[in-house]
Formats: C-alpha cells, structure tokens, sequence
C-alpha cells in the first residue's frame, strides 16, 4: 500500500515557481533534478515537466512524468483563493476525480488534496517554496493514510 500511495504521490507532483514576494507568479517551465529529489522510498521518476501558466488566481498546470515503467500526461487548474477544484487525473493506478484546495502562507503556496488509493482515502499535502533566486523550485509533500504517511522532496530547476 505503501508504494501505491508514493506512486500515486508522484502522479500528483505539481510544480510551480514563484518570487520572493509574499504572493509570486507561478508561470514557467520546470524540470525535475532527480538527483536532488528524495522520493521517500518510492522508485525513482526518470523525469518529469511542468509547464505552469499563472493569472490571477488561476493556475493551469500541464505535467509529463516518466517512470521506468510507464509516462502519465496530466493537466489541471488550481486556485489559490482556499476554493475547492477538482481534476480527473490519470495516475499509476488509474484514472480518478482529485480534490485540492490551494491558499498561500507568506510566500509559499499550499496545497491538500483527496483521492483514493486502491479503495483507501488519501490525503497528500505539497508545500511549494522558491530558492531567493527565482531558479529552484522545491516541493515538499506528505502523504497519508490509514496504514502510514510518506515524505519526499522534489527539487525542479526552471528552464
């Protein structure tokens, strides 16, 4: 159960860039640096993109992730205004409806979402910070359920 949710968890990662500001713009391409990424047990990505576009308080997200095994192409759209979306993501075990609420905290942009996870409720929490220059991105999430939490650190570097 453990490397379904970390699999799920992967299919999840959403990456976003940001400013020193309080309340930064998001727009950008980001790609993985799987080495300075910890997957918290789960098999490693081979690589993954983010191609985010930020406006206002709508954020769409368009994410390519590899695995030695398969490659899963999802997109999404946020808020940051605390709002409920959902999105039908496609993850390593299968398709299925994802509810998130995103609101800031300083600089950093929250995220919790809810999804199943072979019949199991899941909730995944990202946190997203920005390296004072703007070209690192880190995307910190803890994901739990009934039978035990997982964290990792995905590291992306803007192109």
């Amino acid at each position: 159960m453990k490397s379904a949710l970390a699999a799920i968890g992967l299919a999840l990662a959403v990456a976003v860039t940001a400013s020193a500001q309080s309340k930064p713009n998001f727009s950008g391409t980001w790609i993985l640096d799987v080495a300075k990424s910890d997957f918290g047990g789960a098999p490693a990505l081979t690589s993954m993109s983010h191609e985010i576009q930020h406006k206002g308080t709508t954020i769409g997200i368009a994410t390519t992730q590899k695995t030695a095994q398969l490659e899963l192409v999802n997109r999404r759209t946020l808020t940051t205004d605390g709002k409920e979306n959902t999105n039908h993501l496609k993850t390593s075990a299968g398709d299925q409806d994802v509810k998130s609420t995103s609101k800031w905290d300083g600089p950093r942009l929250l995220t919790t979402m809810t999804l199943d996870v072979q019949g199991t409720p899941a909730s995944v929490t990202d946190t997203w910070e920005l390296s004072a220059d703007a070209r690192v991105l880190t995307i910190t999430r803890s994901a739990t359920m009934p039978d035990g939490s997982i964290t990792q650190k995905f590291v992306f570097n803007k192109q």
